[in-house]
């Protein structure tokens, strides 16, 4: 790209120079505001306009990164300031278990590229995404998007097409208590009315996180000996359990029992075979004086 099709854009507050391409810039509106929240996809040429109009929006950029963000949120970082990735929400992970799973791709304004997207989704519901996009020219200014899109063909089920939204993975459940539920899907529903069965009743993310855990029944709390925090150790009571994982758990103390020592009479071929030695003269007259 030659420096003559380039047009300089300068952010005002830390004079970011940014090229893009004199022809993109002419064919793209400058975005007067940017909204808090949008219930559908922005298109590639809604997103260039947003990243390229913040220079002269100071007050469009987030200082810190939001917590749970709720569905349709759309907000603008500086990811050399803000760690927005730190959002609170519980993202699919890959096969490792330690890095979250996203999707790259490069995405085109009017037949060039200058837009890259960074995609992601949940690990609970899986139709909930989070969408990042920068321009190539600019990768510092990020916009983040988040969504919650139930796939179309859901509809035509008996149950909400909500509730088959939901991941199916009943480990996923087993992780997390009613409240912990209750806070991940609370925003991810933000905005969207749904009914189940014949469609008439309204459904809460109440009864749908209640409808899920009797769905996937969470595994009986396990049984426990006695623990360091119990005051009769040396009782070899069972009744206080304690699941705590900061104690160590140990087993009651067992009282041993005492060896009694009966005597055997010796027959009287053994009574011989000892005479035949000192050593078992000597053995035979302790067991004698025994007996």
């Amino acid at each position: 790209m030659s420096t003559k099709d380039t047009t300089e854009v300068a952010e005002n507050s830390h004079h970011l120079k940014i090229f893009l391409p004199k022809k993109l810039l002419e064919c793209l509106p400058r975005c007067p505001l940017l909204p808090p929240e949008r219930l559908r996809w922005n298109t590639n040429e809604e997103i260039a306009s947003y990243l390229i109009t913040f220079e002269k929006h100071e007050e469009w950029l987030s200082c810190a990164p939001k917590t749970r963000p709720q569905n349709g949120s759309i907000i603008l970082y500086n990811r050399k300031k803000v760690k927005y990735r730190k959002d609170g929400y519980l993202w699919k992970k890959r096969k490792d278990g330690k890095t979250t799973r996203e999707d790259h791709m490069k995405l085109k304004v009017q037949g060039m590229e200058c837009l890259y997207g960074c995609y992601v989704h949940s690990s609970i519901v899986p139709t909930f995404h989070r969408r990042c996009y920068w321009l190539l020219q600019n990768p510092d200014i990020v916009l983040v998007h988040y969504l919650n899109v139930p796939a179309l063909e859901d509809c035509g089920k008996g149950c909400s097409p909500i509730f088959c939204s939901i991941s199916s993975d009943r480990r996923e459940w087993l992780k997390w208590s009613r409240e912990e539920l209750l806070g991940q899907l609370k925003p991810m529903f933000h905005g969207i009315k749904w009914s189940c069965g014949n469609g008439t009743e309204e459904f809460s993310v109440e009864q749908l996180v209640q409808q899920i855990l009797d769905t996937h029944p969470t595994k009986p709390a396990p049984r426990t000996h006695a623990c360091l925090c119990s005051g009769g150790l040396g009782s070899g009571s069972l009744t206080h359990k304690c699941s705590s994982t900061k104690h160590r758990i140990i087993s009651p103390k067992v009282e041993p029992r005492a060896l009694t020592l009966t005597s055997i009479p010796l027959p009287h071929s053994s009574i011989l075979a000892c005479t035949r030695s000192p050593l078992s003269r000597i053995a035979l007259f302790i067991c004698s004086k025994r007996l």
